[in-house]
């Protein structure tokens, strides 16, 4: 059975298989939820309060969620380019879903590092 991520508040669920959701970027006191099928759900969480319940429920999964800088949470599975000199980052299932996001350098320097070590374990 596939591991769902369950978002309830107020008189609102969502519900997403974990591997479906590619990234959630940080929108004032609320968070857009981008899926692989190019939807997107704003809800109102902060970004801090979503990375909260990414951990809660996926603490016994393979956890591929990443904190990156204070406005974004990215699946790394999904990771398809890094250019630390234009800070971008591509974000993509290599189908029909593709997302440009930028970052800080700092921040791609350590996901690049993140990403090199994790192929070679």
């Amino acid at each position: 059975m596939k591991k769902h991520i369950i978002i309830s508040k107020g008189t609102e669920l969502l519900r997403i298989p974990a591997d479906m959701l590619m990234y959630v970027s940080s929108d004032g006191n609320y968070s857009n939820i981008v899926t692989v099928d190019n939807r997107t759900r704003l809800v109102t969480l902060q970004l801090g309060q979503v990375e909260d319940i990414l951990q809660e429920q996926l603490a016994d999964a393979d956890c591929n969620f990443l904190r990156l800088g204070r406005s974004l949470i990215i699946n790394t599975n999904y990771v398809y380019f890094i250019d630390i000199s234009k800070q971008e980052l591509i974000i993509s299932n290599c189908l029909n879903s593709y997302h440009i996001l930028s970052a800080s350098r700092e921040v791609l320097t350590k996901l690049k590092a993140y990403i090199e070590t994790s192929i070679k374990r």
